[in-house]
């Protein structure tokens, strides 16, 4: 459903907020996987907080999630700022691999459309909590013994 307040506008409008700088991940793969993972976390609030931003220009009435301060508060813990983000569907993921296929070892978490954080692990609920912490405590409670900083994958093509 449209809102009411939904500005058809596109990133050429004076209104809308400038695209992030680039981030090349590429570049940042072929350092290491130090480096891209580094990246990938530098590149994810980069264009979460655009995307924020954007929204509000289109449609200023509408609530939009709290993925900017959820990817912010996970970059911020060490034991997850070493594994690879992405995100898909406002879903923010971690992997100990830094290329396709991903592996993911740990709970997804993702901001709900009331303001609260939904930790998850495949269709299975785990908690839903008011702020990051506790969720991003209740992810790292389901850590592996040993799960490291993130590796290249099995593909080995850096990206």
């Amino acid at each position: 459903m449209i809102p009411d307040d939904f500005r058809h506008i596109g990133r050429d409008h004076p209104d809308c907020p400038p695209l992030p700088e680039r981030v090349d991940l590429a570049a940042a793969h072929l350092r290491g996987p130090a480096a891209a993972v580094e990246a990938r976390w530098e590149w994810t609030a980069r264009s979460w907080e655009w995307s924020a931003a954007y929204s509000v220009v289109r449609s200023p009435s509408r609530v939009y999630p709290r993925i900017v301060e959820l990817v912010a508060a996970a970059r911020a813990v060490p034991d997850l700022r070493r594994l690879y983000p992405f995100t898909s569907h406002m879903i923010l993921k971690f992997s100990s691999t830094t290329t396709i296929p991903y592996e993911v070892r740990l709970p997804s978490v993702e901001p709900t459309a009331g303001g609260r954080f939904r930790v998850r692990r495949g269709g299975e609920v785990l908690g839903e909590f008011d702020g990051t912490a506790e969720a991003l405590a209740l992810v790292l409670a389901h850590a592996p013994p040993g799960l490291g900083p993130a590796v290249p994958g099995e593909s080995g093509r850096g990206c």
